[in-house]
């Protein structure tokens, strides 16, 4: 008698496993997790609590979120060479900082040169002779408004900039979406860094199984709803986060730099309603690039079919477009 129970267990769990197994197969065949697997390319930032992670430095060929496949500079910037490194800015050389989110460090766009950072550059430079010009992108996964001041404040003066942007989607006002970085130097959710299971051997097996991949992203929109941030922009609310663009807006002008808030394109999001009318009121200047979108069809758009970052055409488009905003201000010599 007792036997019979155990063989229930065992046939059960057998079931329970080829199930497992036949979905893991079918998640492979999907394809949907592969923009989420990516090498351990973070490292924690050491000068403030306010950036908890930035990118490994001198990468080369590193598989970054999205597909993308990363070179860093020696600062930790992706960068077309790997291990580039910079001195004293040049009389002729005019250097624009890039700071922002997975957008602007161009998750989903494999190669650096169609990414935006590099369009701009490459754009200003074909157009005029008279300066260098040289863009140093600071985007990061998941970065929030909080992390980008603090990458003004801390990370941009390392580079001298003659100016300064930085980039938003209606996501980054979120404080919450940021991770946390494990010791392998990977990113954890805020939401699920108490299941993270102990042990690094453990959580490296798991990264391989793309049906996690699945599993994370219904259990997050399940249990752990974000606040939609559009559409609170739309009904005419500003976030209380806002108030990071003016902590940039002051940082900036102490240091006499100057700048722009670049409000993004994204597919299914509507204007940016206040936000843009608080920039006005606050004499904030901002490019609202919002209306390209509408130049693309969504699987235009979209990097990839399960990842809905901006492709290189987007990303061209607004390196053309922020590279004619750049042209026309005071301080750029044409």
């Amino acid at each position: 008698m007792t036997r019979q129970p155990l063989r229930r267990l065992l046939g059960a769990a057998s079931i329970l496993l080829i199930t497992l197994i036949m979905l893991e197969v079918a998640v492979r065949m999907w394809g949907y997790a592969q923009p989420h697997i990516y090498d351990p390319i973070y490292r924690p930032y050491d000068r403030t609590a306010d950036i908890p992670y930035i990118h490994k430095a001198n990468l080369t060929e590193a598989r970054a979120r999205g597909l993308a496949v990363i070179n860093t500079d020696s600062l930790g910037l992706r960068a077309k060479i790997a291990g580039a490194s910079y001195g004293a800015k040049q009389p002729n050389e005019y250097r624009i900082a890039l700071i922002g989110d997975s957008y602007t460090f161009g998750e989903g766009v494999t190669r650096t040169e169609d990414t935006y950072a590099q369009v701009l550059e490459d754009t200003l430079n074909q157009r005029q002779q008279a300066v260098a010009v040289k863009t140093f992108n600071f985007g990061a996964s998941a970065y929030s408004v909080k992390e980008m001041v603090a990458t003004l404040q801390y990370r941009t003066p390392d580079i001298q900039p003659d100016f300064v942007a930085m980039a938003i989607i209606t996501s980054d006002f979120n404080l919450a979406r940021t991770p946390r970085i494990d010791e392998e130097g990977y990113l954890v959710d805020q939401k699920l860094h108490r299941f993270s299971p102990p042990g690094s051997m453990i959580r490296r097996a798991l990264r391989h199984i793309h049906l996690i991949y699945v599993l994370r992203e219904i259990g997050v929109r399940w249990a752990f709803p974000s606040p939609d941030i559009g559409e609170m922009i739309v009904r005419g609310e500003t976030p209380e986060t806002y108030e990071y663009v003016r902590q940039f807006k002051k940082l900036a002008e102490e240091r006499g730099l100057p700048y722009v808030m670049v409000l993004l394109p994204r597919m299914r999001t509507k204007d940016w309603g206040a936000v843009s009318d608080q920039l006005t009121r606050d004499r904030i200047p901002y490019l609202d690039l919002s209306s390209l979108k509408s130049e693309f069809t969504e699987e235009q758009y979209r990097a990839s079919r399960f990842d809905p970052h901006p492709s290189a055409a987007v990303h061209r488009r607004i390196g053309e477009a922020l590279a004619d905003y750049v042209r026309h201000q005071p301080g750029f010599v044409r």
